[in-house]
């Protein structure tokens, strides 16, 4: 009977131990692997809750760790890394919410990242007005926009050879245009306000996202000829970017010169890094028409929309709409349904 007892004890807690026990996960491997970061993969388990990933450049006394893995993710990205460096990583599994049902660690897994080389630093500028007739407000559009991994933009300067802004027409808080910055993985449009004026010659702008924080400003002059707008980009740290495409566009502030002949646009931008380039646009002004008829021949167009919160919209849906045209200017509606 003793031994019967003792039997059934042992039995018992064998089970209990077994059933505690989550599976360890298999089959792990390394993929898209960048200078900054790598992909982690693994087979799925049966009756997971979710996982832990841990990982550490090879040799160091600590690791680093990912969590919130859901029961039915496969892959991780694995972050912040350095160029150039073997990394170890090693997956658990827990089978209950609580953490107490945890497998044994993985085997490891090893990666190297490989080098980062830069891009150049190539920006491309774009200014444009909604119309040339001389001594007439248009709308004027800064377009920047550059590819991945180009030193990123520290200072940037626009003067024109003409032109001016009539910063006497508007009042501080007064919505002067808008701007919108297209990234790989997000849009946002912003309204944009005048601020502080000086005098009638010099004002900073303020850029306002959707639930009206203010996320950024840059200063605007009237210069003896033609104008200035000058803006400076906060460091975000690693002096490159991931690419993206920013608009600034002025309504109704801009002023055509009086004069006819070319209108010349000169860009000078600095990396952070020291880098320069120098770009110019020029377009013609004429005296000899008017807006009536410019507006005879050019109709216009719908070019896009955006939801109030920045985000570009494939069709029309219920609730405020920011619409964009070809010339420029911006209209916001309201859809019912």
């Amino acid at each position: 009977m003793r031994s019967l007892i003792f039997f059934s004890i042992f039995y018992l807690v064998y089970i209990n131990e077994s059933n505690s026990q989550c599976p360890t996960p298999t089959a792990l491997f390394t993929s898209n692997i960048t200078y900054y970061n790598a992909q982690a993969n693994w087979s799925p388990v049966v009756g997971v809750d979710h996982y832990r990933i841990r990982y550490r450049e090879i040799g160091a006394p600590s690791w680093s760790n990912l969590g919130n893995i859901g029961q039915t993710d496969s892959t991780r990205n694995i972050p912040l890394l350095q160029q150039l460096t073997t990394y170890e990583w090693q997956i658990k599994a827990f089978c209950d919410s609580t953490n107490q049902l945890g497998s044994n660690w993985s085997i490891i897994d090893t990666f190297t990242t490989i080098n980062f080389v830069a891009a150049p630093f190539n920006p491309l500028v774009v200014n444009s007005i909604s119309h040339q007739i001389c001594d007439s407000s248009t709308n004027l559009t800064l377009r920047v926009s550059q590819n991945a991994d180009e030193p990123d933009i520290g200072t940037t300067v626009i003067t024109s050879s003409g032109g001016s802004f009539d910063m006497y027409k508007f009042n501080f808080g007064d919505s002067i245009g808008f701007a919108i910055l297209n990234t790989s993985s997000n849009t946002i449009v912003s309204t944009l306000r005048m601020g502080i004026a000086l005098n009638n010659n010099y004002a900073t702008v303020n850029s306002f996202d959707s639930v009206n924080n203010l996320i950024g400003f840059f200063t605007i002059e009237n210069l003896q000829i033609g104008i200035r707008v000058s803006t400076t980009s906060p460091n975000d740290g690693n002096n490159y970017t991931s690419g993206y495409i920013s608009e600034v566009r002025f309504t109704d502030i801009f002023k055509n010169p009086g004069t006819s002949g070319f209108l010349y646009f000169y860009s000078e931008m600095e990396s952070e890094l020291n880098d320069n380039v120098l770009d110019t646009n020029k377009t013609m002004i004429t005296c000899n028409t008017s807006l009536s008829s410019l507006a005879d021949k050019a109709e216009k167009k719908l070019t896009s929309f955006y939801s109030i919160l920045g985000q570009l919209n494939i069709k029309k849906e219920k609730g405020i709409l920011i619409e964009l045209y070809n010339d420029g200017s911006f209209e916001k509606k309201i859809i019912l349904k």
